[in-house]
């Protein structure tokens, strides 16, 4: 039926033309009155026989039913009647012009209602019964007995064959039907598979960063506390709790890439200083391999671009990564060339050149396949997931550019990312994305410590595992809190929120060199029970608890007009994607702190809150 109404104006084109080619052969009077009877029929049709996806395929039952089907079988008789004045008045001319009509019309039939056999054999009947006919109509003019017996088997055979073609366009159109459901359910089953999947491994990379925060924090706390021969072994520790908070993330950005989950956070940010900072972050484990560090950056750089810093970051890095696992002799090259297009955009490509063990071409075919190893000893050489590079390309791909390589065996490798950035202005570099300009997000997190402070150290922090910020401040560590930190008298007030309590004892031990009076709550319940009778400096807020979680508790702490209405909320959670910081934003947190914490980051961005808490509040009092 929906074919039907969509091909009306094809049905009353094909009427009106007709009719113009007939009103010379039958007569101006009869035809108008077909016309007009065949337009009154297909727009009671259009009117009464709705179209309902609530109704099965072979339609209505009863009373209505019967009324679809006779609107339906008029419809067609009275398209088919105009071949009877043709014959009568025409004679065998006329008759040659009904048979070529009727045939057209047995086949739009046969097509309009291929997606039901009730309704084909409906619209059908009257124009097999018109052809049928033709015969008779043979016999009126005189012809020959020979003649009528050809006719006749012609009109079988012919309606033979769309009866068989009629067959199998239903068969076809059923099939079709059938297997685009089982597609559809396929696909829902895989989407729900994916999301679940995405979801079991955020909750458990929620609980495993739990674990690993007591190592990192355990490990970089007592490493100042211990004799040197002690140190080593602690570095060891904190080196293993950053390999796994890297693992995490890689299987994380894989289920949200696999989900269709993972977007971009676009911002102004400066290249030059991004490709110095990776270059440093690397240039420590580079040494230390006895490998050289070249960089090939030409002074043209442009410096502000729009782009997604942190993702373009960790593709570097993985890179870097890459290169540096594979390669034991010569050098690592950090290569980058820009160019202006014909849009006015900067094209970009960076460059990772090795002098390592290289690849084959069969190698290379697997590559950036997920958890795919190009040989079996790789993994029991270096280890490693197989998910950096199948991450990177992913990552490319979204910024619309691609990432490819060429290798040599023997020879090294060379990784390139080809991509097309938007020029920005410079002063807009490091202001705040305009998703996230809400009231309460003045402070921000600095990079968590990367721990090559030990040459020993074998992996470095990731992006990812870097706290994520949402106003840029200065990077900050422990040592520079409290050297340059002017400590007040009194003692600052900390809430502590967080079900787990490794998580709130990590915090407590970060914070116990300090002059800090802490308080701690279980839940978002208790949290708001205590914030409604004491005034606190800072609340730290896990995001993820049982019956009320983080972002519903600040909500509530920002309504209920108590003495913390206004306290900065730093969001503690293992959900660093950009819209769970969006969420938080909206949430009324003020900063967000990604786990695994270490002090570093910890000591960051409580510094920075409080300056930004500070300078808030003088500038209300100037104001006043």
């Amino acid at each position: 039926m929906a074919a039907r109404h969509r091909t009306v104006t094809h049905r009353i084109a094909a009427a009106v033309a007709s009719a113009v080619v007939m009103a010379p052969i039958i007569g101006v009077t009869t035809i108008l009155a077909w016309v007009c009877c065949y337009m009154f029929i297909i727009g009671l049709e259009r009117i009464v026989v709705r179209v309902s996806s609530a109704t099965d395929e072979y339609g209505p039952r009863g009373l209505q039913g019967f009324l679809y089907d006779a609107i339906l079988f008029t419809s067609v008789l009275t398209f088919a009647w105009i071949v009877m004045p043709l014959w009568f008045v025409a004679g065998i001319y006329g008759g040659l012009c009904a048979c070529i009509y009727l045939g057209a019309g047995m086949v739009q039939s046969i097509i309009n209602g291929a997606g039901s056999l009730r309704i084909t054999i409906i619209t059908t009947i009257p124009t097999a019964l018109a052809i049928l006919a033709t015969p008779l109509m043979l016999q009126q003019t005189g012809a020959a007995t020979n003649e009528i017996v050809a006719i006749t088997m012609a009109c079988l055979v012919f309606l033979g064959i769309c009866l068989g073609a009629a067959q199998r366009l239903y068969t076809s159109d059923r099939n079709q039907r059938i297997a685009y459901a089982l597609a559809e359910s396929k696909r829902a089953e895989a989407e729900a598979a994916v999301a679940a999947r995405t979801a079991f491994l955020s909750t458990i990379a929620h609980d495993l960063r739990t674990p690993i925060t007591a190592i990192m924090t355990g490990a970089d706390t007592l490493r100042d506390k211990t004799l040197p021969q002690a140190r080593e072994e602690l570095a060891m520790i904190g080196d293993a709790g950053r390999m796994m908070n890297s693992l995490l993330n890689d299987l994380l950005d894989q289920a949200r890439i696999d989900a269709g989950r993972l977007t971009l956070n676009e911002q102004a940010f400066d290249l030059r200083r991004m490709i110095a900072q990776t270059a440093r972050l690397w240039q420590d484990p580079i040494r230390a391999k006895g490998l050289k560090l070249h960089l090939d950056i030409p002074n043209d750089l442009p410096v502000a671009l729009l782009g997604d810093e942190v993702r373009l970051r960790q593709v570097l890095n993985n890179l870097m990564s890459n290169a540096l696992k594979f390669t034991s002799t010569g050098a690592i090259t950090l290569r980058c060339r820009s160019w202006v297009d014909d849009a006015d955009n900067h094209a970009l490509t960076l460059e990772i050149e090795d002098t390592g063990r290289g690849m084959l071409d069969s190698q290379i075919a697997r590559l950036f396949t997920p958890f795919e190893q190009t040989s079996n000893d790789i993994v029991t050489q270096h280890g490693g997931s197989g998910l950096g590079l199948s991450i990177c390309r992913d990552l490319v791909r979204l910024m619309d550019g691609r990432l490819t390589t060429r290798s040599q065996l023997d020879k090294g490798s060379i990784f390139t990312v080809a991509l097309t950035l938007y020029p920005a202005e410079a002063s807009a570099i490091g202001n705040v994305p305009a998703a996230l300009n809400q009231p309460y997000i003045p402070a921000v997190i600095a990079p968590a410590d990367t721990g090559f402070d030990d040459l020993s150290a074998s992996v470095p922090a990731t992006v990812a595992e870097q706290a994520t910020a949402f106003i840029p401040a200065p990077e900050a560590s422990v040592s520079d809190a409290t050297d340059s930190e002017e400590i007040d008298e009194a003692p600052l007030r900390i809430l502590i929120v967080d079900d787990h309590e490794i998580n709130r004892r990590a915090i407590q031990l970060i914070l116990q060199g300090f002059d800090c009076d802490i308080s701690m709550a279980t839940d978002g319940r208790s949290a708001l029970e205590i914030a409604d009778h004491s005034a606190f400096d800072v609340i730290f807020m896990d995001v993820r608890m049982p019956e009320l979680d983080g972002r519903e508790t600040t909500r509530r702490l920002r309504k209920s007009g108590g003495p913390n209405a206004t306290t900065p909320v730093i969001a503690v959670t293992a959900d660093n994607a950009p819209e769970d910081q969006l969420a938080c934003a909206a949430a009324g947190m003020t900063a967000y702190l990604a786990k695994p914490l270490t002090p570093a980051s910890l000591i960051a961005v409580l510094q920075s809150t409080l300056e930004q808490q500070a300078m808030t509040a003088s500038g209300t009092q100037n104001a006043a």
